[in-house]
């Protein structure tokens, strides 16, 4: 028998039901196809209709080739505004846009610099086994950071490769929507609509560092998606 995903990978939203049948083929399914599966899922945009973040919209927000931003990064951007809600709200994503670029040095550093040795045996991070620091060190545009916030984000986006292979993986598959549970903690997206962008930088950073690079990638923002 011939098994193809790829039609269902474009149509997969994460809906419990979905989840649940997926979760059955797993063990029906050899493991190559399933992998498959995965790749076009993760690189696919969060909706067929709807694709907010594209190569050319990143040319403009950072200046840099359209062709640096592939099909995974530009996916994930979506699935990220999709999953949290910003995709709704125009000027709330240009507030979210503004300091991930200041964050990330318009989305160059999608992973801590440092080596993470510093974390390790941090138990309030949930590192508690021998190579846990660098492992779970700090990626994405939120520096997801510790087993214990690696292993909820596996559980999110229903993938344990995520805590398998932690940082240098979720730099390159999941660089925004490892942000999802951050983001839904703090309640951004209500802090965007409700308090503005002085607010969003804010609870962002947790004080004023970098404050007028950021008002600065907001004004950009602001022009790229259309916003008076």
């Amino acid at each position: 028998m011939t098994i193809n995903l790829n039609n269902a990978a474009k149509y997969y939203k994460e809906m419990p039901h979905q989840v649940a049948a997926f979760n059955f083929l797993e063990s029906k399914i050899p493991e190559k196809v399933l992998d498959e599966f995965a790749e076009i899922y993760r690189a696919g945009p969060s909706n067929p209709s709807t694709e907010i973040i594209t190569p050319k919209i990143m040319q403009q927000l950072t200046g840099y080739a359209a062709d640096k931003f592939d099909a995974t990064f530009c996916g994930d951007f979506n699935k990220l505004l999709m999953a949290t809600g910003f995709d709704k709200f125009d000027f709330a994503i240009a507030m979210l846009t503004a300091n991930l670029m200041h964050e990330t040095n318009n989305f160059r550093w999608l992973k801590e610099l440092s080596n993470g040795w510093a974390y390790e045996g941090r138990k309030d991070l949930g590192n508690t086994q021998p190579g846990d620091g660098p492992k779970f060190k700090g990626a994405g545009v939120l520096q997801l950071t510790g087993r214990y916030n690696y292993e909820r984000c596996a559980e999110k986006l229903h993938d344990p490769k995520i805590v398998e292979r932690g940082c240098e993986y979720v730099a390159q598959q999941y660089p925004f929507r490892s942000a999802i549970g951050w983001i839904e903690d703090n309640k951004l997206l209500d802090i965007c609509i409700h308090r503005g962008f002085d607010e969003c930088c804010y609870r962002i950073n947790g004080g004023w560092n970098g404050y007028d690079d950021r008002l600065a990638k907001y004004q950009i923002c602001k022009k790229v998606f259309g916003i008076l």
